[in-house]
């Protein structure tokens, strides 16, 4: 019964989900970082919702199997960076500069202005805090704050951005959100979950 579920029922689920996440989120994303990608590349939509359906078809192949593979894992992860670096540097802008309005989104989100944004700003780095489960957590912490840095310096070196003290505490806060889910949510069935190693 999970196998017939998983080859016929939840590509449906997964293409359904894709659509809705894309016309709830990630077409205001996209419009907002790649304007100039979604005017010049065709049907870029269509390439967004099959892109997000696979990812969330693998990914929820693994939680209905409660069995991580590692393979699949990686290849996840592969799409999701690729996603994620295209958002952060993919802009053709020619902007520079320095914003230190660490708290100005609140105001933003209140009345209602850039709320995909500064939600999407939260929601995609918790993937990142995944990875950073080993970790203590000030070390967790810290590791996020020096990798956000690092991108918010690479995007006004490259001038596809700010420099954004407003991004940076919601990035961490995303990846910090990911690393508390992993670590402490459901400790007991995460170590009851089982591995599978990619040979």
């Amino acid at each position: 019964m999970k196998r017939y579920f998983i080859i016929l029922v939840l590509p449906l689920i997964s293409i359904f989900a894709a659509v809705t996440m894309y016309f709830s989120w990630f077409q205001g994303w996209l419009y907002f970082y790649l304007k100039h990608v979604m005017a010049t590349v065709s049907h870029m939509g269509y390439i967004t919702v099959g892109i997000t359906a696979i990812l969330l078809y693998f990914v929820a192949v693994q939680l209905v199997n409660w069995k991580i593979n590692k393979a699949l894992l990686v290849f996840c992860y592969i799409i999701y960076f690729s996603i994620l670096l295209c958002l952060l540097f993919g802009k053709a802008s020619d902007t520079q500069g320095f914003s230190s309005d660490t708290f100005g989104f609140v105001d933003t989100f209140l009345s209602g202005n850039l709320r995909v944004i500064i939600v999407g700003n939260v929601l995609a780095f918790v993937p990142i805090g995944f990875l950073l489960k080993k970790l203590g957590f000030f070390t967790a912490l810290v590791s996020a704050g020096m990798l956000i840095f690092a991108v918010e310096g690479a995007q006004y070196i490259m001038h596809v951005g700010f420099f954004d003290t407003g991004d940076v505490f919601l990035n961490v806060c995303g990846i910090m959100l990911g690393y508390i889910v992993i670590r402490f949510l459901s400790p007991r069935k995460f170590k009851q979950l089982k591995v599978k190693p990619t040979s």
